[in-house]
Order: structure tokens, then sequence, then C-alpha cells
């Protein structure tokens, strides 16, 4: 069976359209469409493929200059059936980033509350599990950047959730609290997030560079273990004294 449009006609094969109120069949013979059929988790393999093509296009082409008919194109569904799960282009584009940020908050969460870990190991775990995390989502970067350049509206709303907001105090009370105070103890948390999330994330963000200029490809999993190495010495050459 096809997937079925707001109209309740399956997208696969031959389907009616409606002309001057007769229903009359359309041939798909010459050009097949390339909508799937159902499944076993037909519904939530069709939301996967709609998050995984619109994470692309999003970031190639921003909120703006994507077209929700491409999505649909890459993800092989029908553009109504993106309205339908998610009731727009700038609804599945706040889908994107939310979804990013809850798989950030499930997994790192656990390592932040996690007892008999000194802090300093734990920060080496957030760091390393945080650019696996960017590598399996290997287009948010260059979204979160985008954002960035458009202030932030659609992080900013998705960190305003109760939930989020917990995870960046958490880190806080279980890695950060036991370091030595700088200049501005005040706004120690935030340098101190700003500079490790810029070093985790500013490596996928150029990718496409470093694989036009060195010829390497930043997704592979060796490279992925070495760039772990790399943050992690990073970071705990500048702040790694400060751990009492």
């Amino acid at each position: 069976m096809g997937e079925k449009t707001r109209s309740g006609f399956e997208g696969d094969g031959p389907f009616l359209e409606f002309h001057r109120g007769t229903p009359r069949v359309k041939s798909m013979t010459k050009k097949k469409r390339p909508y799937r059929t159902k499944g076993k988790n037909d519904s939530q393999d069709t939301e996967a493929r709609i998050l995984a093509a619109a994470e692309k296009v999003f970031a190639e082409k921003g909120l703006k200059g994507a077209r929700t008919n491409e999505i649909a194109l890459l993800a092989e569904v029908t553009p109504s059936l993106i309205n339908y799960h998610y009731r727009g282009k700038e609804n599945l584009y706040r889908t994107v980033i939310e979804n990013y940020y809850v798989s950030v908050e499930r997994r790192l969460s656990p390592i932040m509350m996690e007892e008999g870990i000194a802090p300093p190991e734990k920060l080496r775990k957030l760091i390393a599990l945080g650019i696996e995390i960017l590598a399996e989502k290997d287009h948010v970067a260059r979204i979160l950047l985008r954002e960035s350049i458009d202030k932030g509206k659609y992080v900013n709303e998705v960190l305003s959730k109760p939930y989020l907001r917990e995870m960046f105090e958490m880190s806080g009370r279980f890695v950060f609290s036991n370091m030595k105070a700088t200049r501005h103890p005040a706004n120690d948390t935030i340098h101190l997030l700003s500079n490790i999330f810029g070093c985790v994330t500013m490596f996928f963000i150029a990718s496409s560079t470093i694989k036009e200029f060195w010829k390497k490809d930043v997704f592979a999993k060796k490279m992925i273990e070495e760039r772990k190495e790399e943050v992690i010495d990073f970071v705990f050459n500048g702040i790694g004294s400060r751990f009492k």
C-alpha cells in the first residue's frame, strides 16, 4: 500500500485528479514517482526520512531558501505528508533543532549526574560524546551556524524550554563547580561552555573546506577519534590546571 495523502488517495501508482468535479485517472506510467510503500514501522520510518532530508536541505539553504518540495523529493514522500506531520516548513525546521538538543540532553545529562567520577573525567566524556553526536548528525553544525548568524531565533526558543535549561545548569553544578574561580567568576560557565562548544562544532562546520583543501573526510571514524583526542588535549591544556 502506498502512503496516503490528506485527500485519502495513495501516493503510489495512478491517482485521482479532480477536474470540474469529475474524477479522472492520471497515468503514472511515463514517470514513476519515488514514494516508498508502507512497512511495519512506516510512520517512524517516514518521519526519520523527512528529518534526515530536512537537515541536509536546511544546512545547505537555510530556512528561507529551503523548499518543502525539495525536502519531500529527497525524503521520498509527498509534500502533503510533510505538512501532515509537521504543519509546514517552519515547524519542521524547529523540530530539527529541537531533536538535536533533545539528543544532547538525553545522552549528556546521565554523565553529568554520574556518581564516583571526578569532574575532569566527566568533562572528557562530555566532549567525546558531543563530538560523536555531531558526527552522527553531520548537517546540524551548519544549521546551528546559520542560526547564530540569524540571531538564533529558533535555537533560543528551544533552549528556553525548562528541561534544556536544566541541562546547562547541571554543567555548572556537576562539572565546573569544582574549578578555581577566574577574574570573572559570575560568568565562568558561560565562557567555558562557549569555548568548548566552539572547539567541538567548528570542525564540522568547516567539513566541506577541510575536504576540499586537505582531501580529508571529517566524518571518517579515524578522523572522529583523532578529533576527540585533539579537542580534549586542547581544552585541558587551557583549563585543566583550574580543577581543584
